[in-house]
């Protein structure tokens, strides 16, 4: 068997190891192209290099949100998504009336487009479930009828800033593990860095990440542990599977 039908096998049992819907055929496929790839010498770039043109053609973009003024937090959850789901980011805007309104945006390869925009939109339904959650046990604790605005505002942020870097540690945890034998499915392929350093080169500063800071330390902390032992994936291939 020549290296070509080689190199279009590994193709087609890495496209199957990316199906996360089936772990056990997923991980299968992946031994078998591995043990193909050493036994006939094949190396990660022979497998990419080829693979370029028709990569490049299956890059695109997907909105995430509408144009809308966008919270501290929803950019930094972008930041985090993408970031673990081998996608790029970016903010779109416009005037709308007197008001400048932006929207996020994923880029990358379009098997990988859909996945990080459904677990944005999980997380960002969770958080704000979440959040709510504990400010009202807050003041149901505190048996207080009326509340301070003030107050409401540090809990709220203290609790979101303690979820991301919950969130954020707990993906940074599930690459780290897939990183060892599964590097080729969990990096950001570099055909989409390219191409989104392509797109970029013309734009200007990109706006600086900010974040207030946390006031309430109780609120951060139930706010980390929330978000690190979340499970989106799980969560989301068994919606797929009961779909």
């Amino acid at each position: 068997m020549d290296n070509e039908k080689i190199i279009r096998k590994v193709r087609g049992l890495l496209a199957i190891a990316q199906d996360e819907r089936n772990d056990e055929e997923s991980q299968s496929a992946f031994i078998l192209a591995q043990k193909l790839m050493l036994q006939y010498g094949i190396q990660n770039s022979d497998i990419e290099s080829q693979t370029i043109q028709q990569q490049t053609a299956a890059i695109q973009e997907t909105k995430v949100t509408v144009y809308k003024r966008l919270f501290w937090w929803e950019r930094h959850l972008a930041q985090i998504i993408s970031k673990n789901f081998r996608v790029k980011y970016f903010l779109n805007s416009k005037m709308v009336g007197r008001q400048q309104k932006r929207q996020i945006v994923f880029y990358g390869l379009v098997s990988d487009l859909p996945l990080a925009k459904e677990i944005y939109l999980l997380a960002y339904e969770v958080l704000l479930f979440h959040s709510k959650t504990f400010v009202n046990q807050y003041y149901q604790q505190q048996e207080k009828s009326t509340r301070n605005r003030y107050v409401t505002e540090s809990l709220k942020t203290s609790y979101i800033r303690g979820f991301l870097s919950g969130l954020d540690e707990r993906f940074n945890e599930q690459v780290a593990a897939l990183k060892e034998q599964y590097e080729l499915l969990v990096l950001i392929p570099e055909v989409v860095e390219q191409a989104y350093e392509e797109l970029s080169s013309h734009w200007g500063k990109p706006l600086a990440l900010q974040a207030p800071n946390v006031n309430v330390l109780e609120a951060y902390q139930d706010g980390y542990l929330a978000g690190k032992k979340i499970d989106f994936i799980r969560q989301t291939l068994k919606e797929s599977e009961d779909a």
